[in-house]
């Protein structure tokens, strides 16, 4: 695997998200909101990242999740509250 830079990484990200299935975009999502009420996301360690993804997953599975047109919904409200384009 090549070396990449954040933006490239993000461009990856965004196309793979831009393609995946529902069902990956609701663990996604669900990964989302568990974040949003954590206030230290980025001091976690890799443990507790994969409890998160765990939880996640498990959400996911008890059908805990939004429909795809409210996660564009989120995601557009999100870009406009942070002057994204």
């Amino acid at each position: 695997m090549s070396f990449m830079d954040s933006l490239q990484i993000k461009e990856e990200i965004h196309n793979f998200i831009n393609h995946a299935d529902e069902r990956f975009l609701r663990l996604v999502y669900s990964m989302i909101e568990s974040e949003r009420s954590e206030k230290d996301f980025y001091n976690t360690t890799d443990d507790e990242m994969m409890a998160r993804a765990k939880k996640s997953l498990q959400s996911v599975e008890e059908g805990k999740t939004r429909n795809i047109q409210e996660f564009k919904k989120d995601i557009a409200s999100w870009k406009e509250n942070r002057a994204i384009q």
